[in-house]
């Protein structure tokens, strides 16, 4: 049979080994928190057209990008844009080119720097 003192023992290390997982499940609940929020952040719009838009810069199509960041500023071009290349008809091609070329133009002079 163990002694009395010895069972004490045991029964407080039981204890203080609980209360240590305990504390190592709450640490590690936080660092999951913390990382879903890291995530959450990252998957948001505005930082995933960050990361193209610097993406783009660093394989050389930085204009791409510069143009993606005035759709966002000024959604009257997106749906302007949209709306000339949606149309059909062999007729306004011309129309459709220069104003194509305009909104290019627009993007490059007055685009983010």
């Amino acid at each position: 049979m163990t002694a009395p003192n010895q069972e004490n023992n045991t029964i407080q290390d039981r204890r203080l080994r609980i209360e240590l997982l305990r504390l190592q499940a709450g640490y590690q609940r936080l660092a999951v928190r913390r990382s879903a929020c890291r995530l959450a952040g990252a998957v948001q719009p505005e930082a995933l057209a960050a990361r193209a838009g610097d993406h783009l810069r660093a394989v050389g199509l930085g204009w791409l990008g510069s143009g993606l960041g005035i759709l966002r500023r000024y959604p009257m071009m997106g749906s302007l844009l949209g709306s000339v290349l949606s149309s059909g008809g062999r007729r306004r091609l011309a129309l459709k080119t220069a104003l194509l070329a305009g909104l290019l133009w627009l993007g490059r002079r007055y685009g983010p720097r």
